[in-house]
């Protein structure tokens, strides 16, 4: 088991080379804003390399002013999970919320309580993930999937809180989300106006895709491409629009600013399947994540390293000078944030899916995809029950095979078992905090409403 070895010690981020971190508590009493964007992939925004579009002017300049991290992990391609685990550091199985319309418990330790306990205005302004039984905030506003709403609200916010305590801010914009609401207008400039395919802007002709197994031409992937696109244009515009409003109110003075997206979206690479929920793929499952801090964190740094979105909420409370409270998944960045281009190897990152025994690890180029049972995720209604299959083992290359197209685990039977063995390893001690709920008629048909159909 020396590779075993090799990558559970390459998971302390470099810190036994450093003589103690510089930034521990160097932002002890700045605000906190976290921008969180749903369904936006790492890989189609420019400062990650993509140049199809400039669908991301505004992003990509926020994240150059910052460290940017390059290979963020989400837990789970679900937005109430994987959120849940920004506020928390806690895979989904910890903290409980493993699905959509699932709530928090009343005794998680979330950021906002832990920030408020500390004296913080807290103020949430979400477009999704309303109704989870949030705590710890002030102020709780619901958008409905409404982005426009999200900035008014958060902008009411801001202008009428105190000067004298700092605040946390948390803006949630959903968009990007199919069928992509947010492409308007925008979606003019890039879209085939003579295309006549089966691909729109909306549900219904992108559910029939799936259900139907309509395989997809050229040209419409390119319409796909350009709808999405679009939608992420749209996201770029509302996050850029709220910090212009932050800028020119003066409240990015002793400010940090933390951006994520929740997931990704598959957008018909595996299996026909164009969203996300069931997803164990890269195109799901990597994820935007940036930290900012004028004058404290350096601009324009790149971490190559694979992190988890557990690791956010360690960061941001060591970063503030706040003690991490309870027993905690995540670790701090702190390392990376000061040297972004040490840190060896970086550590494993993982995934869950449900309370299946369906998880993911990817250490370095590598990534195994891991099905015991023979599961089958469940997408959504009217599709077969095996349209979105998982081999009981899959590993790929992401170097070679960023697509995950070509399935290694026969070649190297070894590195499976050493990579099956680092999840054993990772979930066996780990606290499971799993409750079955009922999730109310009305919340799924609210979430149906946002265009979900299923988890």
């Amino acid at each position: 088991m020396g590779f075993v070895f090799a990558l559970l010690i390459s998971g302390c981020h470099g810190e036994e080379d450093r003589h103690g971190p510089s930034l521990r508590g160097a932002a002890a009493g700045w605000n906190l804003i976290l921008i969180s964007v749903d369904t936006v992939r790492a890989d189609r925004l420019g400062a990650y390399g993509y140049t199809d579009r400039p669908n991301s002017p505004n992003i990509d300049s926020l994240l150059a002013s910052g460290v940017n991290f390059q290979r963020a992990m989400a837990p789970r391609a679900l937005t109430w999970p994987s959120m849940a685990s920004v506020l928390t550091g806690l895979y989904p199985t910890g903290h409980g919320l493993i699905a959509n319309g699932y709530e928090f418990s009343d005794v998680t330790l979330t950021l906002p309580k832990i920030l408020g306990a500390a004296g913080y205005q807290t103020g949430a302004v979400l477009s999704n993930m309303c109704q989870a039984n949030h705590q710890g905030w002030e102020s709780f506003k619901c958008t409905g999937g409404n982005d426009t709403r999200v900035n008014r609200v958060a902008k009411q916010w801001i202008d009428g809180i105190e000067d004298d305590r700092p605040f946390f801010l948390w803006a949630h914009y959903f968009g990007a989300h199919a069928p992509y609401y947010n492409g308007g207008i925008v979606a003019r400039r890039v879209l085939d106006r003579n295309y006549e395919g089966p691909i729109a802007a909306k549900k219904n002709p992108l559910n029939r895709v799936m259900r139907e197994g309509i395989e997809l031409s050229e040209s419409d992937l390119n319409q796909l491409d350009a709808v999405y696109d679009a939608a992420v244009m749209g996201t770029d515009h509302f996050v850029g629009d709220l910090l212009d409003h932050l800028r020119e109110a003066g409240r990015l003075k002793n400010t940090l600013i933390v951006f994520v997206a929740d997931h990704g979206e598959d957008l018909y690479q595996h299996n026909g399947y164009i969203y996300h929920a069931c997803s164990v793929y890269q195109s799901s499952l990597h994820v935007p994540l940036a930290f900012m801090a004028p004058g404290l964190i350096s601009a324009g740094g790149q971490v190559s390293q694979t992190v988890e979105l557990i690791d956010v909420q360690p960061t941001i409370l060591e970063l503030l000078g706040l003690e991490t409270e309870g027993d905690i998944h995540g670790s701090s960045l702190l390392a990376y944030l000061e040297r972004p281009e040490s840190g060896g190897e970086g550590k494993p990152a993982f995934s869950e899916y449900d309370d299946s025994r369906i998880h993911t690890v990817q250490v370095g180029d590598w990534k195994l995809v891991d099905n015991p049972d023979g599961d089958l995720p469940v997408c959504f209604a009217g599709v077969p029950e095996d349209f979105y299959p998982i081999a009981e083992v899959e590993l790929y290359n992401l170097r070679d095979d960023p697509g995950e197209t070509v399935n290694l685990a026969s070649q190297y039977p070894d590195r499976v078992l050493e990579m099956r063995e680092l999840i054993r390893q990772r979930f066996a001690s780990l606290p499971r905090n799993i409750e079955r709920q009922e999730i109310p008629e009305e919340l799924k048909q609210e979430l149906e409403a946002l265009g979900y159909v299923a988890n």
